[in-house]
């Protein structure tokens, strides 16, 4: 349901609620309370004879609990939750008369909590969270472009380590680039491929948080077409690390759960390719 959904329903029923109706309770049989029209719960058993509530022109219901003998009984009607329970049913939850004012008032003092914090009136919460929202996303923008900027950096010194592999030809580079995020390891690897020139692959690996790792495989048109994929070499990279990954012939990413590992991964890394760009 939407909000707006959700604010009609309660408006209706405090509507019902405020027209203090009598409420009308009949002993009879089941078919004939089915018969008259009465409502029954969904997945409720019923026995032959059953108790029908009533509120004339709002709600007749077989229900066996006790009830109020005027709407006005109920007070305040609040929605605090709804759900799906079945194809095109809801399940709705509310709170009536004093727990619907405590929940209220618990509301009123989160909203008053917030505006407090936030240095504006309650009325103007919406708004002022909505410029939050912006400044964090255009913060989140500049800090993936610093890190992008970082990373390329990074991956500048790193340039002269590259070998030749034993076809005489491609130029390699497996290492590890600390303090990296994987769009940013990304970023580093096609910064080396387009510094290696046209036969080069590239592999990094950064730790992440606890015991994980990333890994990302750039790889030359050239080498591919030697033989050499970035996702299958990227893959049997992570997989020593008890990980997994792939992604296209030229650009791949991967992760693996066990950083221990990595000296063993990075080892086979350079295995896979000198086995696959052989002389």
């Amino acid at each position: 349901m939407t909000s707006d959904e959700i604010s009609r329903v309660e408006s209706l029923v405090n509507g019902w609620v405020a027209s203090a109706s009598p409420t009308l309770t009949t002993v009879m049989g089941l078919d004939e309370a089915r018969a008259a029209g009465a409502t029954a719960m969904f997945g409720e058993k019923y026995d032959d004879v059953v108790r029908v509530v009533e509120v004339p022109g709002v709600s007749m219901e077989l229900c066996g609990g006790t009830h109020v003998s005027n709407t006005s009984e109920i007070g305040a009607f609040k929605i605090v939750s709804e759900s799906g329970v079945a194809s095109g049913v809801r399940r709705i939850e509310a709170v009536c008369g004093q727990a619907a004012v405590e929940y209220m008032q618990g509301l009123d003092a989160v909203v008053k909590q917030l505006a407090a914090n936030l240095r504006v009136k309650p009325e103007d919460l919406p708004s002022r969270v909505s410029a939050l929202q912006d400044e964090l996303k255009s913060t989140g923008k500049l800090l993936a472009e610093v890190k992008a900027q970082v990373a390329v950096a990074k991956a500048a010194a790193l340039a002269s380590q590259a070998v030749t592999a034993p076809d005489g030809v491609s130029r390699v580079l497996v290492s590890e680039l600390s303090g990296l995020d994987p769009k940013a390891l990304q970023e580093a690897a096609l910064s080396l491929l387009d510094q290696l020139g046209d036969r080069a692959v590239v592999l990094l690996a950064s730790k992440g948080d606890g015991d994980k790792v990333s890994f990302v495989a750039a790889v030359s048109q050239q080498v591919v077409s030697a033989g050499l994929q970035a996702g299958k070499l990227v893959g049997a990279v992570a997989k020593v690390c008890g990980g997994g990954g792939g992604g296209k012939p030229g650009l791949a990413q991967a992760g693996g759960k066990d950083a221990t590992k990595l000296p063993q991964a990075l080892a086979t890394a350079v295995d896979i390719i000198n086995a696959t760009l052989k002389a």
